[in-house]
């Protein structure tokens, strides 16, 4: 009976050794299961072609990262922005993937997508995260805006349809 008293006596200092154990492997970021903190910066868009990730620039951006804190960007002159980034070759009349990578969780989005040529501007159909390229070649600015509950990012890319 004495010796269940002194396991039973144990059992407290046990658990109380193990918590103080994790709180301290917590601070140094061993792991991060309590108060987990998510990286809830803009997304990045993706386009898929070919097998290939082809990352595109963000143009403006107003998004929530924190409750009450946003990052924003301004982007005054589009078409400076889109001819100052590498251009990308895109097959024109094919289907192309389109993606954004967040961190953290990006609640009901609306992805829409449109060309640029000579300052008009063409929507271009998107759905189930595919772009629909038009039959025809020539340069583009390629928009595509993200609006999500977070805020809204705008990627850019001058892309080539040939």
């Amino acid at each position: 009976m004495k010796k269940i008293l002194q396991l039973l006596l144990l059992i407290p200092v046990a658990a109380i050794s193990i918590f103080i154990i994790i709180l301290i492997a917590g601070q140094f970021g061993f792991y991060n299961f309590i108060g987990e903190d998510y990286d809830t910066s803009p997304p990045t868009g993706e386009l898929h072609v070919n097998g290939s990730g082809i990352i595109m620039e963000q143009g403006n951006v107003n998004w929530e990262v924190k409750d009450g804190e946003f990052v924003k960007k301004r982007v005054d002159d589009i078409k400076t922005f889109a001819q100052k980034e590498k251009k990308i070759d895109l097959p024109s009349g094919e289907d192309i993937g389109f993606s954004y990578i967040a961190n953290g969780t990006v609640l009901e989005s609306d992805i829409t997508a449109q060309l640029w040529n000579n300052n008009k501007k063409e929507l271009i159909t998107i759905e189930n995260s595919t772009i629909h390229l038009p039959n025809r070649k020539g340069t583009f600015i390629l928009e595509i805006n993200l609006v999500a509950e977070q805020g809204t990012v705008q990627y850019i890319s001058t892309v080539n349809l040939n």
